[in-house]
């Protein structure tokens, strides 16, 4: 990709209840006030996030991150400030090109389709997506894409929805890959096809944390989920956590 790629302007068409300030999102009424809740909530849930990616990432300035599914650039904006904005943060998205927003929170953004993408292999040093993965039918070619991107001793930091979130359920467009409660076995097997090595002690660390686990009593599995209550949660301490490396 060059510098000067052209970039694609497209009207949003994603309507999603758990998207956090897309303006020209068709949102209920009704739901406004969760919406808002949602757009203060978010940068603060990022930035919380952003420490830790980074601090896996071995983000210290002057690397070059993708990362897939970057919506309006709210995390990858945080990730920049947190190494001081020295690094070169690239997002693609496929069902909207979210380009002016994005830009002006620091990310260079295009349109381009997580299973081809349009880098050179061993562009990146390190991948960052969160909950895209789940949507994505071929799941083997979206991790074969991220290995191939990614340089020898790059490191990719995966949040992937699992089936044993109640919401997994509630959201139209996720996927259940193998007919379980969850879905981690799977996932696994296909970074270690593809040639990436799953730091199993780094993941479990954000898979323990998922703290949404206290709300299992009945009379809170209705409201847990609820857009509104889980943007209160950190968008990284889940079940479906992966970070994986590719051998040097």
């Amino acid at each position: 990709m060059t510098d000067n790629m052209e970039i694609n302007e497209l009207n949003p068409t994603l309507n999603y209840e758990y998207a956090y300030g897309f303006k020209d999102v068709n949102i209920l009424s009704a739901a406004d006030t969760v919406k808002k809740l949602r757009e203060k909530v978010a940068p603060l849930r990022f930035r919380i996030a952003a420490r830790s990616i980074s601090r896996e990432l071995n983000l210290n300035g002057g690397e070059k991150v993708l990362e897939i599914g970057s919506g309006l650039g709210l995390l990858g904006k945080e990730i920049k400030e947190e190494v001081d904005g020295s690094i070169d943060y690239f997002g693609v998205e496929l069902a909207f090109n979210p380009s002016r927003e994005s830009k002006e929170n620091q990310i260079d953004p295009l349109q381009a389709n997580a299973l081809k993408l349009p880098f050179a292999e061993g562009t990146f040093d390190a991948v960052v997506s969160t909950d895209v993965m789940e949507h994505i039918a071929d799941a083997g070619s979206a991790i074969d894409e991220i290995g191939r991107v990614l340089r020898p001793g790059g490191k990719a930091f995966i949040v992937i929805a699992d089936p044993s979130e109640a919401r997994f359920e509630n959201v139209e467009g996720h996927i259940n890959r193998s007919g379980e409660n969850t879905d981690i076995p799977y996932w696994e097997e296909k970074f270690e096809k593809s040639g990436l090595v799953i730091l199993k002690d780094n993941s479990e660390k954000y898979r323990n944390k998922d703290w949404r686990k206290i709300f299992n009593l009945p009379f809170l599995t209705k409201i847990k989920d609820k857009p509104g209550f889980a943007c209160a949660f950190n968008p990284i301490n889940r079940p479906g956590t992966y970070i994986a490396e590719k051998p040097s």
